[in-house]
């Protein structure tokens, strides 16, 4: 017969009231070096939320311990805990935090479509930037190999065009005062 799969669970309890800060610092399993783990550092930074960094050393597979795919069964960071709520993927960990922390923040205004454009840019990074810079940096860092003319060529065209089009000609991103989609950009900067 058919073969069940089944979902795990996610426990969420009942809302509480918004915290303009945290009472427990927020835990961030991180890896240094990491965009998506340095833009959920700067945001963090930014509202104030107070972290303590849990470095994962992947060289020996500390993504992969029983304890940590407790917390994040997809072996990525970053991941957080927060007072024994555990996000993972940098965006849901974003909007979490401006959630909690800073409801009210102008890095992600009330407008529809702001928040929309902000949306746009998040998702653009990370279902086309990052993909396209782990395709690229991966054999630098963990083969340590050159890259050839044509990956150089297709990095240029797929994701520094990329940044181009997401930054645009004016101060910010999006306008003219920073918001989240600038502390994405700027994070995975970083690594272009």
């Amino acid at each position: 017969g058919p073969v069940a799969l089944s979902r795990p669970r996610f426990l969420v309890e009942e809302a509480t009231p918004l915290l303009t800060t945290a009472t427990m610092p927020v835990t961030l399993y991180n890896l240094p070096g990491s965009p998506p783990c340095g833009f959920v550092r700067s945001l963090a930074k930014h509202l104030g939320v107070e972290v303590t960094l849990k470095n994962l050393d992947f060289s020996k597979k500390e993504h992969l311990a029983e304890d940590y795919l407790k917390l994040n069964p997809f072996h990525k960071v970053p991941t957080i805990e927060d007072e024994g709520f555990v996000v993972y993927e940098s965006n849901a960990i974003a909007y979490y935090l401006l959630r909690k922390y800073a409801p009210e923040s102008d890095l992600y205004p009330a407008c529809y479509k702001e928040r929309a454009r902000i949306d746009q840019v998040l998702a653009a990074v990370a279902s086309t930037i990052q993909p396209q810079q782990l395709l690229f940096f991966r054999p630098r860092f963990w083969e340590n190999t050159k890259p050839t003319e044509e990956e150089v060529s297709a990095f240029e065209h797929n994701v520094l065009k990329g940044f181009e089009h997401l930054i645009g000609d004016g101060k910010f991103a999006l306008g003219d005062k920073l918001t989240l989609a600038d502390l994405c950009l700027v994070s995975n900067l970083t690594i272009a």
